[in-house]
């Protein structure tokens, strides 16, 4: 397997390097969002964005909020409605965030110019980092809601719960947290006596109110 591509510059790998590390850096879902849509295009450039699902544990973004993100990046991006006619394959670039049960797309839009081969290069680079990013935002910001919420769980009964709140089984928490599937069961168990749950599901509804993930 080739590591490097003729067509990307050295100063192209640490670019993208670095805008991972930024994307783990950041506090919040919401400002994950931000990150990626001010900061990927200084990698590659586009005119609009868009996506296909933006809505993770209850983060959600509208249209609007989405163009006020934008608004405050360097350059002629627009959050802007399905343009028409659809642009092209070429026109387009979809980079997807792979995370629990749901994928997040965020696609890039150009009008005037073709997406090049180092364009899609580097997404292909920053792509794999993207989940995993992602999910350590939501886990450290859960991590710290809970704990002002939900003082009585230890931090790993947080972060169990808040996969499970994710969706997610007790066999992929276990493989997420690199333990066994017996014990993310034994820590479920736990939680649901602390939070007096009779199911995974109202324990998720209590961390998700807790974490203000949800309107109560």
């Amino acid at each position: 397997m080739r590591i490097l591509d003729d067509e990307v510059a050295p100063v192209d790998y640490h670019s993208v390097l670095d805008l991972a590390l930024r994307l783990h850096a950041a506090p919040t879902p919401r400002s994950f969002i931000t990150v990626l849509a001010t900061d990927l295009g200084s990698l590659i450039p586009y005119e609009h964005a868009d996506w296909g699902d933006l809505v993770r544990g209850g983060i959600e973004v509208e249209r609007d909020e989405f163009a006020a993100l934008l608004r405050g990046a360097p350059g002629p991006r627009t959050a802007s409605p399905p343009l028409e006619p659809v642009p092209s394959p070429e026109h387009r670039l979809a980079l997807s965030i792979a995370t629990g049960s749901r994928v997040l797309g965020f696609v890039l839009l150009r009008v005037r110019s073709r997406f090049a081969r180092r364009d899609r290069v580097v997404a292909d680079l920053l792509q794999p980092h993207l989940g995993a990013a992602f999910d350590h935002v939501r886990l450290r910001a859960a991590d710290s809601a809970s704990h002002r919420s939900l003082p009585s769980l230890t931090v790993r009964e947080q972060e169990v719960l808040a996969l499970v709140a994710d969706g997610r089984t007790n066999r992929d928490i276990a493989t997420t947290l690199v333990i066994e599937p017996r014990t993310v069961e034994k820590h479920v168990e736990n939680i649901r006596a602390k939070l007096g749950a009779r199911s995974r599901a109202e324990a998720a509804a209590k961390w998700a109110r807790s974490a203000g993930m949800v309107q109560v």
